[in-house]
């Protein structure tokens, strides 16, 4: 089934809200049209650097975790001005992605109990017992395939211009939203307090 045709069927069967994520990874969320850019056993492709196969106002909800900074910023603006297209009236956006002001601080600090905490996570990570702080935040910038690392306000005013409101910060693996409880995925990997330790994650709304 192509993934209009399941968003018709499900839009069709009014079988609750319609909720698209975007770059699920292992993260298949139930209850949610789970989309990848890379093959992911039973998940949707989705190229989200290209304009979505879906009508506007379709989704109730959409979800991107540790995503956005895989593609070139400009890409990213596109991608946000799409799910804002698909997205209802009143319907809700979360992204949760590497925070530049979280990494600023322990680059500051790199002996406070924060970033000793992340250096011995990433030690263990990357098997790496003389890495420094600095290995570990170069390692966000550099490694992982990440292309933009986003601070606060940069993605807040990406997310304003793209036309949403009411947008919301908070650290990743807490919510604002009940449409969106216990979504993230991340910190099951890597660990609650290592998640937040490293990301964001903001909300907004489709007036």
């Amino acid at each position: 089934m192509s993934l209009k045709l399941q968003v018709d069927h499900v839009t069709a069967s009014t079988a609750g809200p319609l909720k698209l994520q975007l770059g699920c990874g292992l993260n298949l969320l139930p209850g949610w049209i789970n989309t990848d850019s890379q093959p992911v056993a039973t998940a949707d492709y989705l190229d989200f650097t290209r304009p979505f196969p879906f009508a506007a106002d379709a989704f109730d909800a959409a979800f991107c975790e540790h995503t956005i900074e895989h593609i070139e910023k400009t890409e990213a603006l596109k991608m946000i001005s799409e799910v804002f297209r698909v997205l209802k009236p009143g319907g809700r956006f979360r992204v949760v992605t590497p925070s530049l002001e979280n990494f600023c601080r322990l680059a500051l600090e790199p002996q406070s109990p924060v970033a000793q905490t992340y250096l011995a996570f990433h030690r263990r990570y990357t098997g790496d017992a003389q890495a420094t702080i600095a290995d570990a935040i170069n390692r966000i910038f550099y490694g992982h395939g990440h292309r933009h690392i986003y601070a606060l306000n940069e993605l807040a005013l990406v997310l304003q211009q793209a036309g949403f409101t009411e947008i919301k910060a908070m650290p990743a693996g807490t919510y604002g939203h009940s449409i969106f409880q216990d979504v993230d995925g991340h910190g099951r990997v890597i660990g609650a307090e290592i998640n937040a330790i490293e990301a964001m994650a903001l909300e907004a709304a489709k007036p």
